[in-house]
């Protein structure tokens, strides 16, 4: 036997199984009917898969009221010190603001996010014993699917209800951190009412008494204490020391001296702290409330409960007082997400139908292909739920890509299957040499379009979870269409085809569609075959040709850029305004409830929904989210434009939109931004603002855009180091008064009716509120004596920074400027030079800039997956083919495809998202496809003694008809989800399906002529 009926019969074997081991292959089928059908009714709903740890941690420490050089140096220096050590770290980057620091790790791929998590627990431990006493609560957040809450409550509370806190927390929160699945619910904006021990200065320091001793003498009071056990009758007793107070009038006749008792010095209430935010929601005062559900809960089954509480809720008497309002419901928005993609699968799935009938206008042989569809997808399902895979909305995506391109594989088998027996051969023997002879092809074909996903590996980011997830439905749908094209297509079509005759339908619906057909697809058909054979003859027509249309799209593609997300498809606004930093929180309160009645005048006009309003004294939000589905098309900045028109102009008050935001700037063309490096926060501030004047001067510069919060009012207590020693004075001490008495000293809780009560001391709000009051603070000096705090600091108004960002362990500063849109890479090529000259001072470099990026690094990723998976592929062609060279001339359809997809998105007016990036790569495994099966067919006609360009014609007509159907039913099964808009949390696929679409249909339009002419070059 020859080698080349040895491999024939190797390539046969699987269609001559079907056709003589029939009843198996019928069991097989029913088997995995069954499995299926288990898979489908049991496989978890979720919204994202489960599972997914990404490799970025947040260590967040509050620090109330602290200023930012203050944060910087008593929490971010010592976390990043301790932080740094922990293995596997790629990136440490840190932040500091008034009362708030953060540091930020990325890891290195392959980390192990679990046991990273508890060496970073380790790590700051250690660093909490050298922050501040007040640091009350450190919090570690990574990266984690499961950890998105399930559902969001707003509560919209009437002002006269009294005691919000316990209400809120019997009626409310008990009944739902009840509900199985349940982790936690955690509150945003519910303050519980605490013990306030307001000191009154004079009588304290007639007294001969300080506030730092009595907070001290506090501490230490109010406690139970395990103190062994002793034996008593003839028993073994467990012995526990109580020093708690039996009530608030207890505590106010505690004796803090011989005579004096604590109400003879102070005031002890029990009210609400003093807030310095505001939090409104639906124009009233709002608590908002996260549901967290168990890590291996159903997040679907969860939320349903949950919404079920809710609603008894929504219908409690105690309750009337407050509006119980949905905020975000996770199951809801798994069923719409889940109901978006079904429906669009479903209508893709029809368009494929009548494409198919259509072209193969044979009824049976229609159903046949179509069937390749629900069984390749069953087999997707079956594998998916074994392996602890969920139906979400990233493996459902998956499944409806897959739609398309089912059907490929099954085409080929099923029209090379016609086609012989056409000529004259028998059923059995076209069934066998039909699939036999093309199976090595779409084995190929199929393995270029899972083998994309291999180099994922290769890289880190959300792209690589989002590829991953996509490959598992994607790769096993694939192959399971691979098995469905060689066993049960040669098998239903050997059932279906008659004995004798071509198998024609004389019907004459069929006669209407091939006239149809002959009208349309057909006269397309023969137009390729002769432009073709004239474009065989002049080859560098084509070549300049297509030299002209990449020049003419190059400009195409500088106007389309790589974004995270397209803003026109927001599901809400956000507008961010600052004022300025003398403004009292009551002056900052009235200003946003006019915000806050503009939105509200406007929300039947631009389509709200809802709204939410936070903010402080100095800065806060306003947001609003659209109605879900839209009731009109006004756009998110439409929307934004007019809500800025109507808002009240205030001296010193600054409106930003997300347009303005720091990471979107990054990506902008009219942005440039240039980084300063050192480790004096205070230089870098000085520095930079010598260098915005310079660099505003420069042609093309618009202007220096906000970098961040204005520098706020601070003033520094220098200490004099000789008084202090003179007197015998702690420095330490010093601070503690003064910390003590402004911001307050948190002492041992009060336990009263089974609750725990916070208690705070400080001073009355009139003793502490002008600088006067605080240089008349008594310092305890050595031998029992007190000090004015004047006679031993000195009071200086220092330039301090608002915000402190660090890049691993360097402190930074960015300037951000505004660029002219007609002259912006000339001013941005004449501000690197300037940078580049600069003399700056020691201590200060200039730093890599974001900006510098045309990509952000999980785009750039991406970018390195696919120039991997390319490579892969020609190595696969490679081995098909026999040739280094071949191949080349089937790698061209990629770049074809990438006309369609930067053209689309063009003409569109969008850029591409990141979900049109993993269109991208899925892009580079579909389109060659085509190339594969024609370019291999060509081989074989030539094997059989036809001369090159005659093979060339031949393949390009016969094989037109398969392109078309697959490109066909791939496009229309994309065109329903790129039609609809977003989602209600703002997901759109719309940049994703035009990708797809985009890239099909002009590689799909070239596939047939310049595939073939490049072939004559690399033959």
């Amino acid at each position: 036997m020859t080698g080349s009926d040895s491999s024939s019969k190797n390539e046969s074997g699987l269609p001559r199984f079907s056709l003589d081991r029939r009843i198996t292959v019928l069991m097989i089928l029913v088997t995995i009917v069954v499995l299926g059908s288990v898979a489908t009714f049991s496989i978890p709903l979720e919204l994202f898969p489960s599972g997914f740890q990404g490799l970025h941690m947040m260590v967040q420490v509050p620090w109330r009221d602290a200023p930012a050089q203050e944060v910087l140096e008593k929490i971010v220096l010592p976390l990043e010190e301790e932080l740094s050590t922990v293995p596997g770290i790629s990136k440490l980057n840190s932040y500091a603001r008034t009362g708030f620091g953060m540091v930020t790790l990325r890891f290195k791929q392959g980390t192990d996010m679990d046991v990273a998590y508890r060496e970073a627990r380790d790590r700051v431990e250690r660093s909490r014993l050298v922050m501040p006493d007040d640091v009350q609560q450190v919090f570690i957040v990574k990266e984690d699917a499961s950890g998105i809450p399930i559902y969001f409550i707003g509560l919209a509370i009437d002002p006269a209800v009294i005691d919000v806190y316990n209400l809120v927390q019997d009626e409310v929160i008990l009944p739902i951190s009840r509900i199985d699945g349940v982790a936690s619910v955690d509150t945003h904006g519910l303050e519980e009412k605490e013990i306030l021990i307001e000191l009154d200065r004079e009588r304290t320091a007639a007294s001969g008494l300080n506030i730092y001793e009595l907070a001290q003498l506090l501490s230490n009071d109010n406690f139970t204490l395990s103190s062994g056990n002793v034996r008593h009758g003839g028993k073994k007793l467990l012995l526990r020391s109580v020093a708690r107070y039996g009530g608030i009038e207890e505590l106010e006749n505690r004796l803090v001296s011989d005579t004096i008792r604590l109400r003879d010095i102070a005031r002890v209430s029990y009210d609400l702290p003093d807030k310095k935010y505001r939090v409104r929601a639906m124009s009233r005062p709002a608590v908002a409330l996260a549901v967290l559900k168990e890590g291996d809960a159903n997040a679907l089954e969860v939320a349903r409960r949950v919404d079920a509480v809710v609603e008894e809720l929504r219908v409690n008497p105690r309750l009337q007082v407050m509006e119980v309002a949905t905020l975000f419901d996770q199951g809801a928005v798994i069923m719409e997400s889940l109901s978006t993609l079904f429906n669009a699968g479903r209508i893709g799935g029809i368009v494929a139908l009548l494409v198919l009938f259509f072209f193969l206008r044979r009824f049976r042989m229609t159903l046949i292909v179509t069937l390749s569809i629900p069984i390749s997808i069953v087999v997707a399902l079956t594998v998916m739920y074994f392996v602890g895979e969920s139906l979400n909305i990233l493996t459902l995506l998956a499944l409806m890509i897959s739609v398309g391109l089912l059907v490929d594989n099954s085409v080929v088998v099923g029209e090379n299957i016609f086609r012989l027996h056409r000529e004259g051969m028998s059923r059995r023997d076209a069934c066998i040499k039909g699939a036999g002879e093309i199976a090595l092809a779409i084995v190929m074909a199929t393995l270029t379009t899972i083998i994309v996903f291999l180099p994922v590996s290769l890289v880190e980011g959300m792209g690589q979870f989002f590829l991953l997830r996509l490959s598992i439905p994607i790769s096993v749908a694939l192959l399971g269409s691979l098995l469905v094209a060689l066993i049960f297509i040669p098998l239903s079509v050997y059932v279906t085809l008659p004995r004798g005759g071509n198998g024609e339908s004389a019907h004459p619906v069929f006669d209407w569609l091939k006239r149809a057909y002959d009208a349309s697809f057909g006269l397309l058909n023969h137009g390729y075959t002769k432009l073709l054979a004239i474009f065989l003859r002049r080859r560098l027509d084509l070549v300049l040709a297509l030299v002209a249309v990449f020049a003419i799209s190059t400009a195409v593609f500088k106007t389309v850029e790589f974004v995270m997300a397209e803003e026109e498809e927001n599901a809400g606004v956000e507008l961010s305004v600052t004022l300025a930093q003398n403004t009292t929180l009551e002056e900052a309160e009235e200003y946003f409830l006019a915000g806050e009645k503009v939105i509200e005048d406007l929300a039947e006009e631009l389509d709200f929904e809802g709204w939410f309003v936070f903010h402080r004294s100095t800065y806060g939000e306003l947001q609003a989210w659209f109605n879900s589905p839209r009731t009109n098309k006004v756009s998110p900045q439409e929307a934004v434009k007019r809500i800025q028109e109507l808002l009240p102009d205030k001296a010193g008050v600054k409106v930003y939109t997300g347009e303005d935001s720091q990471a979107d700037e990054k990506q902008n063309q009219q942005i440039h931004t240039i980084r300063l490096e050192g480790e004096d926060s205070e230089m870098l501030e000085s520095v930079a603002e010598e260098l915005e004047e310079l660099f505003a001067s420069v042609p093309g510069v618009i202007g220096v855009k906000k970098a961040g919060d204005d520098s706020p009012s601070e003033m520094a207590l220098v200490l004099d180091r000789e008084r202090i020693q003179a007197q015998d004075i702690n420095p330490m001490v010093v601070s503690a008064v003064v910390g003590y008495a402004l911001r307050g000293q948190s002492l041992p809780r009060f336990r009263a009716a089974g609750k725990e009560i916070p208690v705070t001391v400080r001073f009355r709000e009139e003793d502490r509120d002008s600088l006067a009051e605080l240089s008349d603070f008594a310092v305890p000096a050595g031998e029992g004596a007190f000090v004015p705090l004047s006679s031993v600091t000195e009071p200086r108004y220092l330039a301090s920074s608002a915000r402190i960002f660090r890049n691993d362990k360097r402190t930074s500063r960015e300037i951000t400027l505004e660029l002219d849109k007609e002259d912006a890479e000339g001013a941005r090529k004449r501000l690197m030079t300037l940078a580049a000259g600069l003399d700056l001072p020691e201590g200060v470099s200039l730093g890599e800039s974001d900006s510098l990026r045309t990509l952000s690094e999980d785009l750039e990723a991406m970018a390195f997956a696919g120039t991997v998976s390319v490579i892969f592929i020609y190595l696969l062609m490679g081995f098909l083919f026999e040739s280094f060279i071949l191949p080349l001339s089937i790698i061209l359809t990629i770049p074809l495809a990438s006309l369609g997809v930067y053209w689309s998105h063009f003409v569109m007016g969008l850029n591409i998202d990141f979900l049109g990036v993993v269109g991208l790569i899925l892009l580079v495994g579909v389109v060659v496809n085509n190339g594969i099966v024609l370019i291999d067919y060509v081989t074989r006609l030539r094997k059989q003694g036809l001369e090159r360009s005659a093979a060339l014609l031949l393949a390009a007509e016969r094989r037109f008809r398969p392109i078309m159907m697959t490109a066909l039913t791939t496009i229309g099964g994309m065109v329903p989800l790129t039609i609809q808009g977003s989602s209600s949390i703002g997901l759109s696929y719309k940049s994703f399906g035009l990708t797809l679409i985009g890239g099909l249909t002009t590689s799909t339009l070239l596939t047939l002529l310049v595939i073939p002419v490049f072939y004559t070059f690399f033959d």
